[in-house]
């Protein structure tokens, strides 16, 4: 038997909300993570992210201020562990 398909994280909204491309890619990223049932953690994004460390922080701290991920964990040193918040209860950007 066929498990129903679920439907894919991400939001076409993310690309008409004026962010960064390094956002909009964190939230990408996340997106990929979350299709596949993987955690979304700094640390699992930080092993795919091209940018500097620093980028990736800033851009997990603009989609959190903005509603569009949430931190549910924290080890309250260096990881953190996000969920995608659904495309309607998202914030109007905060740049």
């Amino acid at each position: 038997m066929n498990k129903p398909r679920q439907k894919p994280a991400m939001s076409q909204k993310i690309f008409k909300m004026g962010f960064s491309v390094a956002t909009v890619s964190a939230y990408l990223l996340c997106c990929g993570f979350a299709d596949t049932a993987t955690p979304i953690s700094i640390k699992k994004l930080s092993n795919v992210w091209n940018g500097t460390r620093e980028e990736l922080l800033m851009a997990l701290k603009q989609l959190e201020k903005n509603g569009i991920v949430q931190c549910i964990l924290t080890d309250h040193r260096e990881n953190k562990f996000y969920k995608l918040i659904d495309a309607q209860g998202w914030n109007a950007p905060v740049l």
